[in-house]
């Protein structure tokens, strides 16, 4: 069992409290070890930065996307009129779409350049490899949403936009046609 920790009768009442949760939570020793006695490694510069600022884009992009699907019809015949609908008739709707169209863009770019440090410090090699490899994994992921999100207005740019991913497929040997012919 752990040793309880004894406090002066004199002390303030809120060290009091914090004695008593941490007699039975040791919270204090979590928030030591985790947040601010954290380890830094010596060469640390402006590329760690990156992992933490794609969590915030991404914080971002769900706070803005869960308000614009308040106003968004999933329907084929009425998806284009809500995102206009969102645009002219939504109070300060213009500025979340947009907030979430460029940030779609910027949390591409912060995860390009959270990989590319992975690249340039070796984080794919032993043995660190399976990280790399969920990452990935987690990348395509992030790829194949920003993908269906791409064609959610049901506009011009979505149908081409389609298309044009649909006929990558064909470039795939052997299956490529198959999977562009079912697909399109």
């Amino acid at each position: 069992m752990a040793e309880l920790k004894e406090i002066s009768p004199d002390a303030p009442m809120s060290a009091k409290l914090l004695n008593w949760v941490d007699n039975r939570f040791p919270a204090s020793k979590m928030f030591q070890e985790h947040l601010s006695g954290y380890y830094a490694p010596k060469n640390l510069n402006v590329w760690y930065i990156f992992g933490s600022l794609s969590l915030l884009v991404l914080v971002i992009q769900i706070v803005t996307g869960i308000f614009l699907t308040m106003n968004y019809k999933p329907d084929a015949a009425l998806a284009f009129g809500s995102v206009e609908y969102i645009m002219r008739d939504v109070p300060w709707g213009w500025l979340i779409r947009y907030m979430h169209s460029t940030g779609a863009s910027a949390f591409f770019i912060v995860v390009y350049l959270h990989m590319f440090r992975g690249l340039i410090y070796g984080s794919y090699r032993k043995p660190r490899e399976l990280v790399w490899v969920f990452g990935c994994a987690i990348f395509l992921t992030l790829m194949a949403e920003a993908f269906m999100g791409y064609l959610l207005p049901w506009g011009q740019m979505s149908y081409w936009g389609a298309q044009v991913i649909v006929n990558l497929f064909s470039a795939i040997p052997f299956i490529g046609p198959d999977l562009a012919a079912d697909s399109g």
